[in-house]
C-alpha cells in the first residue's frame, strides 16, 4: 500500500477514536447531584398523660341485700325490754285488741293509748268501727277518771283496782317493764330476722303465760297477749309514735 494511503487512513481511524470517546464522555457524565433539602426539625411531642388508676367505689347495699340475722337469747330480749323502755319518755299509739275463749272470739275492741312518763300519765280511748271516741280514761296510775263519749266525766276509781279487772295488765304497763321483767321467769318462743317473741311466766302466784312480740330493730312490743287457761287477750299496736312530744290538752286536765 502506497504511503500516502496509508496516512489517510490512519487519519480516519484517529477521527473515528476521538468522535467515539466523545460519545463515551457525554453517556457517562454523572447527572449533577440534586441539592438535599434540610428537613425540619420534627415538633416536639408533649409526654402522654398518665392515666390515674380507677378508683373502684365501694359496693352500695341495697333494699334487696338481706340483713343480718341477730339471734338472741331470752335474757339478751328481756334486757333490751328493759333498756328500751328506760328510753321511753313518751308515746302514742293505736291498738286493736281481740279476747277469745277456747279459740272463739269473745270481744273485740279498737282504739289510741298516749304515755307520759314525766308525769305518770296515761290516756285510754277507746273507739267505735267508725272511728268515734265511745269512752275514755284518764289516770295517774293512782287513780283512774271515766269519761263518757262527749267527755264528761262518768266515774272516778282506783288504777290499782281497775287494772286488776283488765284482761291484758301488761297493755298498760309502759314505763314498768323492768319489774315486770324481774317477776317473771323468761324464754323464748320464736325469732325471725325482724323480730322475737319472748315468753315471760310468773316465779310465784297465779299462771298464765304473757307474750311480748318485740321488733329487733328497737325492741318495742308491737304485740302484748296473755293466756291464762283457755283465755287469750291479744293487743296488736300499730301507728306507735315514740318520744314525741304530745298535745296539751292529751290528758285534759284533770291531774295536775
Amino acid at each position: 500500500m502506497k504511503p500516502s494511503i496509508n496516512n489517510l487512513f490512519l487519519a480516519v481511524l484517529l477521527a473515528c477514536s476521538l468522535a467515539a470517546c466523545t460519545d463515551d464522555k457525554s453517556q457517562t457524565a454523572p447527572a449533577p447531584e440534586k441539592t438535599q433539602e434540610t428537613a425540619a426539625p420534627a415538633k416536639p411531642q408533649a409526654p402522654a398523660k398518665e392515666t390515674a388508676p380507677a378508683v373502684q367505689k365501694p359496693a352500695v347495699k341495697t333494699a334487696l341485700q338481706p340483713k343480718k340475722d341477730v339471734t338472741y337469747t331470752a335474757q339478751q330480749l328481756a334486757q333490751r325490754l328493759k333498756e328500751w323502755d328506760k328510753k321511753l319518755s313518751t308515746l302514742s299509739t293505736q291498738f286493736e285488741q281481740t279476747t277469745s275463749y277456747d279459740g272463739v272470739q269473745v270481744s273485740r275492741s279498737r282504739g289510741t293509748l298516749s304515755y307520759d312518763r314525766d308525769r305518770n300519765f296515761l290516756r285510754l280511748d277507746t273507739l267505735t268501727r267508725t272511728g268515734e271516741t265511745e269512752q275514755s280514761a284518764v289516770t295517774d296510775k293512782k287513780e283512774i277518771i271515766i269519761l263518757d263519749e262527749a267527755g264528761s266525766h262518768v266515774t272516778t276509781l282506783s288504777w290499782t283496782d281497775w287494772q286488776q279487772g283488765q284482761p291484758n295488765q301488761a297493755l298498760f304497763d309502759f314505763g314498768n317493764y323492768t319489774a315486770l321483767v324481774d317477776k317473771h321467769n323468761a324464754a323464748v318462743k320464736s325469732q325471725t330476722p325482724q323480730e322475737a317473741v319472748l315468753v315471760l311466766t310468773p316465779k310465784e302466784g297465779e299462771e298464765y303465760e304473757l307474750y311480748l312480740t318485740l321488733s329487733k330493730q328497737d325492741f318495742f312490743p308491737a304485740e302484748i297477749a296473755i293466756k291464762s287457761d283457755l283465755m287469750l287477750t291479744k293487743a296488736a299496736l300499730s301507728a306507735a309514735r315514740k318520744n314525741v312530744p304530745l298535745a296539751e290538752n292529751t290528758f285534759g286536765g284533770f291531774f295536775k
